[in-house]
């Protein structure tokens, strides 16, 4: 997939998003680091005046957008498998005497079984 080149537009929304997190996080740290205001109103200028600048800065904001996508997405993945999948899965084959998958031999050498059954119509109403 081919990406398309930033707009002025977009390369000034990124911008803007960089200033206005800076902010925030001035605030949300209790005003103890000045230098994210300095930062902040330094960023807006290099907006506001060089188009060189603006789309570089756009540009690694972007890549490390993406770059923070493509882990945290591993990261949730995983902790929504190990957290919630694993441990289910775990307590259904310990509680469980039914073999769905049909993974233990009953009889024979052959996991193949013969189902006598003869389809209706009533078989293919409410299927799911």
């Amino acid at each position: 997939m081919k990406k398309e080149p930033l707009t002025r537009e977009k390369e000034l929304e990124a911008i803007l998003g960089i200033c206005v997190g800076l902010v925030v996080a001035y605030f949300a740290t209790k005003q103890l680091h000045r230098g994210l205001l300095t930062i902040s109103a330094l960023v807006g200028m290099v907006g506001l005046f060089s188009n060189y600048l603006t789309s570089k800065i756009a540009w690694a904001w972007m890549k490390l957008a993406e770059i923070m996508g493509a882990v945290t997405s591993k990261i949730i993945l995983s902790a929504v498998f190990f957290l919630f999948l694993f441990p289910i899965a775990l307590l259904q084959k310990v509680f469980s005497k039914k073999d769905n998958l049909h993974l233990k031999r009953t009889e024979g050498n052959s996991y193949y079984f013969v189902r006598n059954h003869r389809f209706e119509a009533k078989d293919l109403e409410d299927l799911w």
